[in-house]
């Protein structure tokens, strides 16, 4: 690869990487607010050392002599960040005050380099053409930024055994194969270059490069799966198949008795056979479309039958097949929102105000209690209504 063109990956790659980051900072969705926080952070700890190894690339170090170990620390934050993000996006929990200490060795790191950043850039130019070797220090900081990231590797895979199968899930997975990869044959590099052998490209570049094709499989992996988006399901979830279409009628006319009693049945077949209530997207047009119903008739025939509007009724379901999931002995080691997601819930909020609403109690709570056995389900007792037909 000439210097040329890997100056032009490498360039691309910094602006692909910002991009993300603004992308995943002005992501709208709140429960994953923090996954996307440190996502971002990470994309942006791998373009300042994407932005240093251009500069070594093109020679311009002595140009800037403050780049001089500019992004030596960076490395301390690289695993907490990568582990971090994946328990966020994985599992739904969220930062605790106690997980800031994750960060505490970056900060150490830093303070203990203070003395040098702080000095003016001709003691700094001075210093890099008095030192064509690097110093022993730096040798013995990579060593321990190593054994650090290799035990943050770990609790990654570990994080990711446990977590439910999905596309979101898969994805999260050759993200951090391709990081892991990439740092161990950067360290690698290091290692040989640190024993004053000859390679093609410095250990720095190669760095870049394996940092370059993280961001692009980042980007890939949000064009795929949007990352403000928890789009994953566990396997098992079953897949919505839409019922054949009865005759279509005019719009306009007042059902009769038999057509209500018909539609209130191919409505229930939805519900429980297809179970179209876990698509967490589906709308009253694309329901009514379903039935060969106008949205109006579909939103009466439910107002009338169950005393509740569409989202309400979708809702009784959605918490009885979640109240299931969550007492079911396979689904144990699942989470509590990926359960949810699977049932049709795609917010937390709504999640919460629903359940306690139809059981008096919040998931965690249900689940805890192993309460439920006996007891009727939501969508036939719920409010004193019933299901239709």
């Amino acid at each position: 690869m000439t210097q040329g063109a890997l100056s032009i990956l490498l360039l691309l790659a910094m602006g692909q990487g910002v991009f993300l980051a603004i992308a995943l900072l002005a992501a709208r969705q709140a429960e994953l607010h923090g996954a996307n926080r440190l996502l971002a952070a990470l994309l942006l700890g791998s373009v300042a050392v994407i932005g240093h190894a251009w500069l070594g690339i093109n020679r311009l170090y002595t140009s800037y002599p403050h780049s001089a170990m500019a992004i030596a620390t960076i490395g301390l934050l690289s695993g907490p960040l990568l582990y971090l993000y994946l328990r966020s996006a994985l599992t739904g929990q969220r930062l605790r005050a106690r997980d800031w200490l994750h960060g505490a060795p970056f900060l150490l790191a830093t303070a203990a380099m203070l003395p040098f950043y702080l000095q003016s850039a001709a003691a700094k130019l001075a210093w890099m053409q008095s030192r064509p070797v690097l110093p022993w220090y730096v040798g013995v900081s990579v060593l321990v930024k190593t054994l650090l990231f290799i035990w943050y590797v770990a609790a990654c895979y570990r994080l990711m055994r446990g977590a439910a199968s999905g596309p979101l899930a898969a994805g999260l997975a050759r993200l951090t194969k391709i990081w892991v990869l990439g740092a161990a044959g950067s360290v690698a590099a290091f290692g040989i270059e640190f024993l004053d052998m000859e390679l093609p490209l410095s250990s720095d570049a190669l760095g870049a490069i394996a940092l370059a094709c993280f961001v692009y499989a980042t980007a890939f992996l949000a064009i795929r799966l949007p990352l403000g988006y928890r789009a994953h399901l566990p396997a098992a979830a079953p897949v919505p198949v839409p019922l054949p279409e009865p005759a279509p009628r005019y719009a306009n006319k007042r059902l009769s008795e038999p057509d209500r009693a018909s539609f209130l049945d191919a409505l229930k077949r939805c519900m429980e056979v297809d179970q179209v209530y876990r698509n967490g997207e589906l709308t009253l047009d694309e329901l009514a479309a379903l039935l060969a119903m106008t949205p109006h008739e579909l939103s009466q025939l439910i107002n009338d039958a169950c005393g509740v509007n569409l989202q309400e009724y979708l809702n009784r379901y959605r918490v009885d097949a979640l109240k299931l999931a969550l007492h079911a002995p396979d689904q144990a080691s699942v989470s509590i929102l990926d359960l949810a997601l699977a049932c049709g819930f795609n917010s937390k909020t709504t999640l919460n105000r629903a359940f306690k609403k139809q059981t008096g109690l919040t998931p965690s709570e249900f689940r805890r209690s192993g309460a439920g056995a006996g007891v009727e389900t939501g969508a036939e007792s719920s409010s004193g209504t019933t299901r239709p037909g």
